[in-house]
Parts: C-alpha cells; structure tokens; sequence
C-alpha cells in the first residue's frame, strides 16, 4: 500500500491522533462489515453453483474489496491487494474436512462399520483445516502489502507458491506423502492407527481420511515454512497477516464447527452446515478486519518515523516495469487457471488469457515506468471487479434457471451445463465482459491520464450495491429455505456498519475540505 492522495492521508492520519477517530469506527465497525458480508460470501461458497476454490473466490475479492475501498476513503492506495487476497483465499478452498463433523460426534466409519473416536481429535484437526484454508490468503496478501523486493526473494516466494500448488493439486504427491506418513503409525495424524486398520486396503472412508489428513497436515507445514522464510526475510508484515489470519482461523474454524452438534439433538429444525458456514465466514471476516486495523497502524507509524511521505519508495525503470507486470500476468493466468480447471475448464481458461492479455496490454505504448504501474493497478483493480460479479452470477445461475422453471435440478448439478443453462447465463456473461472491456479500454487507449484514476472513490453507493446483489445471490443460493433470514439479517448489519464508517469519513472529509 502507498499514498495516494497526500493531503487526504494526512488529515485521516491527525484525526486519528487527535482522538477524532475512536476504536468503534477504525475496529468494531469494520469488523461488523467484514464479517457479516464475510457471512453472506462464505455459505455461498458452500452452496451448489459453486466448488471449493472458485466459490472461495467469493468471499475473498469481497474482503479485497472492502479493503481497497476503505484505504482509499482514507487516501492510501490498495488497488493491487484486492486479487490477490481474493486468489489467496480461494487455494485453500482445495482442502477437505467433510469427515471431521462425524468426528467431533465420536463417529469414525471403517467401510460400513462404526467404531468410537476421541471428539478432540475432530476438534483439533478443524483446526489444523482452519489454518490451511486461510494460510495462502493471509501469506499472499503479506506479499502484497509489502514493500517492494528484490527479483531474488520473488524467486524464493514464487518456489513457496508453487510447492502449495503441488499440495494443493497434484493428487500423486498427496497419496505418495499419505504412504510416508501411514508408516509413522500416528493415532494423531490418522485416528485409530494402532488398530492396524489402515493396514489393509483402505476402503472409501479410510481412503479420503488418510488423503485428507495428508493434505490439511501438508498446508500446515508450508504455512510454518513460509512463516520462517518472511522471519528471515524480516518481513514482518507477511508474519503478522500470517499468524493474525492463518492462525486465528484455526480457533475460528473450529469454534464455528461446534453448531453442527445440533444435528445431534435438533437435526430437522434448521440447517446448521449453513449455520456453521455463516459463522465461519463472520469469523475469517473479522480476522481480515483486525489485519486492516493492523497494516493501517503500521502504515502509520513508518510513515511517521520516516518524517515525509512519498507515493513511491524507489523509481523504477521502464525495463523493471515490464519485467515486474510481466511476472504478475504469469502469476496471476497460473492461480485464476487453478480457480476454475477443476470446474469450468474452458471457462476457466478463458477467464485466466482474459486477465493475461489484460495485464500485458498495460506495457503497450511509448509510456514511462510511472504509467505502466499505474496501468497495472488499475486492471488489476477492474479485472478483480468483473472476476467476483462473473464468479457470483455464473454459480448462481443454477438455481436461478430452475427458480424460472428453464430447467431442473435434475438437469444441473454443481459442475453441470447443458445448453439452457448456458443460453441462460450468456447474455449475462456477455453484459458484465462488456463493461470491463470499456473500462479498461479507458484505461488502456492513448493519450489517456492514468495517474491516481480512482474509480470507487467517493462512490459508496456501487460498494452498497455489490453487498446487496451478493445478499441477493445468497438467498437465491438456498431459496426457500428458512435460514436466508440470516442472510438478510447480516445484509443489514453490514449496510449499517458501512454507512457508519461513510458517515465518520464524510466528516473528516469535510473538516478537511473546509480548512482548505
């Protein structure tokens, strides 16, 4: 995050040290918007429509956006944090934790038999899935809110990012990493070890047990291991996202779990998977919030023991540029294919050579290396705008077609699309493309000013119009079930919040304004 409009940085930042702003506005209130627009986005997540990674996606780029959004109410710059939080996030909608629910019950499954399992062992290993699903978010989004680096550290990132893909997605190294790890026998690592059950052929349970396990047990240690490299790096910025966001929804995560129990005493009453993903979203969500209110302070006091205020640290060189937004087309075509290859392979893949050629058009023209990162910042900003609207509508429009009786639900499952759900979903695909293309194309075509093109900025009312249409697509998501009064009830918690927020800015704003 930089400066971007100095003067506006400066009055936000007395107010703050006059004691203008108090803890309800720069904490509580943030956390009440994180988390419940966080609620909303992660049971949509876990509904039909949409799969682990690419539903994850979701409530990602809305906490990007969230973020971006109130930085620049306060004239900091934080266009380039919003994709890839959302990205970072969503890798660890990879991981598996079905089998945990039984778990924390004392049920464990041996083919089709039960036998007795200790409950803390469900409990502990939530937690370890916690830590993995929000580890890659919180250790992209320390890389991206730190200071520049060199190419060599970026090489080191890039090898730490890439062994997480291979955890994440090559089956073969998980089930060659579960053989290793069944030889430990280890009751903690694969319950109900020392009764030699894991001994013979594993059946279905045992099987997604032990590659589950694996995997969550995996993520862990690369997320330890990209901890210790940011502490010999010294980067203290990726070690607190970390810890604050990794570590924080390991307890979060399982602390949410615990409303699954009431399938044990009340299973017909309401559905408490969604109510446990409506937790656990407002739980990572208030953990985004704590990191915001963290990485604003620490802004802060550099700034402050620095004595001035630049918008830049260190002026590149035109061939740097093209280097540096080069290696973020690659990067970013790499994770957004990884979103999408499981589910809509083509879609994908489309989706992925949209943001390449977007990015790599931002070199294009006689421009100096101040324009082509701000050309770079502003497709990343729009392209991770069109990636969530696209991502909410393309999920939702498998409910949404059978709601309108264009076709049932026996003919669309969650990866499904016969050709009415796609004639369906087209014009809407093609409207929401069209708008990003004209704006980047303002962004792109020559002769065009493109410093500090700020295009949310003051503009509160598209902010309260993607929460709306989100809680929209929820409700849509698990219509008519009863429970989307939670969805509305958190739809309003998070307008209220954000208008409180609005209403403080506005008169700091206008202090300013007025002094002025």
């Amino acid at each position: 995050m930089t400066i971007l409009n100095q003067e506006k940085y400066n009055q936000h930042l007395n107010a703050r040290s006059a004691g203008t702003y108090s803890l309800l506005y720069e904490l509580l209130f943030p956390i009440l918007l994180f988390g419940s627009i966080g609620a909303i986005a992660w049971a949509i997540r876990g509904t039909a429509g949409w799969g682990g990674v690419d539903g994850t996606v979701v409530p990602g780029l809305m906490w990007g956006v969230l973020w971006y959004y109130l930085a620049s109410r306060k004239g900091i710059d934080a266009r380039g944090i919003v994709l890839w939080l959302g990205l970072g996030i969503a890798l660890g909608g990879e991981l598996g934790y079905g089998q945990y629910v039984s778990w924390i019950r004392g049920i464990f499954n041996v083919g089709d038999e039960i036998i007795a399992i200790e409950p803390w062992l469900g409990y502990f290993w939530f937690i370890i899935c916690g830590i993995g699903w929000a580890a890659p978010g919180a250790i992209l989004l320390g890389w991206a809110l730190g200071k520049r680096v060199s190419t060599g550290r970026w090489i080191v990132r890039s090898l730490i990012l890439s062994a997480l893909l291979i955890i994440l997605f090559a089956g073969s190294v998980v089930d060659f990493l579960g053989e290793l790890l069944l030889k430990t026998n280890s009751s903690i690592l694969f319950p109900n070890a020392d009764l030699g059950i894991y001994s013979a052929e594993l059946g279905k349970h045992l099987s997604r047990t032990v590659y589950t396990n694996t995997q969550n047990f995996a993520v862990l240690v690369w997320w330890i291991l990209a901890l210790l490299e940011a502490v010999f790096q010294r980067d203290k910025i990726t070690v607190v996202t970390g810890l604050i966001i990794g570590g924080g929804f390991g307890l979060g995560f399982m602390l949410s779990a615990l409303w699954v129990l009431g399938y044990g005493f009340a299973p017909n009453y309401i559905d408490w998977w969604k109510i446990w993903e409506l937790n656990s979203g407002f739980n990572l969500g208030l953990l985004y919030a704590l990191a915001f209110f963290w990485a604003i302070r620490n802004m802060d006091k550099t700034i402050q023991s620095q004595k001035t205020i630049t918008k830049e640290a260190e002026v590149r060189t035109k061939y740097q540029e093209l280097y540096n937004t080069l290696f973020l087309a690659f990067g970013g075509f790499l994770l957004l294919f990884f979103v999408g290859f499981e589910y809509f392979f083509w879609t994908g893949l489309a989706l992925s050579l949209f943001y390449f050629i977007s990015m790599s058009l931002t070199t294009i023209g006689k421009l100096d290396s101040n324009h082509i990162a701000e050309r770079r910042k502003n497709i990343l900003l729009i392209y991770s705008f069109f990636f969530l609207v696209f991502i909410m509508f393309h999920g939702g429009s498998e409910r949404l077609g059978t709601i309108f009786g264009l076709y049932s639900l026996d003919e669309v499952s969650q990866y499904s699309w016969p050709l009415k759900r796609i004639l369906f979903f087209a014009p809407v695909a093609v409207v929401i493309s069209g708008v990003t293309i004209f704006r980047m194309w303002n962004v792109l075509r020559p002769n065009t000013e493109q410093n500090n093109l700020n295009f949310m900025a003051k503009q509160s009312m598209r902010i309260i119009d993607l929460m709306t249409v989100m809680g929209f697509i929820g409700v849509l998501s698990i219509w008519p079930a009863k429970i989307s009064v939670f969805y509305a009830l958190f739809l309003i918690f998070a307008v209220f919040a954000f208008n409180r927020i609005e209403y403080k800015f506005d008169s700091i704003d206008f202090i300013r304004k007025k002094i002025s």
